[in-house]
């Protein structure tokens, strides 16, 4: 009942907050069309245009929240192969301009589920950005495929740093930049039936580790 109330809040805050959204779209674009705009304004405009995008996109992800909370809605499942999505999700993964960032999938002994595959490609696509974020210079993350009797592990190690530091924790709430991108992959391996979490190795942080059953 407390997700049904979560998922129709977060649909009408959705919702209700696209229309002035939209507005202020709007006048922003006929801004930046003003032949009469001087420089330094049309940089302005240009800003608030870019957080105006930023503001639809989180609210494309409160939707997306939404869904996913909704008891009522299950997602599309069809049987996939774990490494092929591992594999897409790599390939798929924009980095920012700097990063240059090696991704390693090792999957020995392939494993198929029956997993709506568009949303948990996204998962890890969304997990290989957090541990980028923040960190500039070269990097490896390893992508791990373990089956085990009843459950399947998938882990998302940061290695390295060009220079060989190990690169920090980046999951801080407090710092905010990835929008609700981490709660939505969390909600889509809880309809799975599975788990998200950090992973800790003696003592250190060591990225996350995604449990299916």
């Amino acid at each position: 009942m407390a997700d049904a109330a979560l998922s129709a809040l977060l649909s009408l805050a959705s919702h209700e907050l696209r229309g002035p959204t939209g507005v202020l779209r709007g006048y922003l674009k006929m801004l930046d069309q003003d032949p009469t705009l001087g420089e330094r304004p049309r940089r302005v405009v240009g800003d608030a245009t870019r957080a105006a995008d930023r503001l639809v996109t989180l609210l494309d992800e409160i939707a997306e929240l939404a869904r996913l909370k909704d008891e009522a809605l299950r997602p599309t499942l069809r049987s996939m192969s774990l490494r092929s999505i591992l594999n897409q999700a790599v390939q798929a993964v924009t980095l920012p301009p700097g990063y240059e960032v090696k991704l390693d999938v090792v999957a020995p002994a392939d494993v198929r589920r029956r997993v709506d595959e568009a949303r948990l490609r996204a998962v890890f696509e969304t997990l290989i950005f957090t541990l980028v974020r923040g960190h500039s210079g070269a990097a490896t993350i390893d992508l791990r495929l373990v089956k085990g009797r009843a459950s399947t592990l998938i882990t998302v190690t940061p290695q390295t740093l060009g220079h060989g530091a190990v690169i920090d924790r980046p999951l801080d709430p407090t710092r905010g930049g990835t929008g609700l991108r981490l709660p939505i992959a969390e909600a889509v391996v809880q309809a799975h039936g599975g788990r998200l979490r950090e992973r800790w190795i003696a003592g250190r942080w060591a990225g996350f580790a995604v449990k299916l059953t």
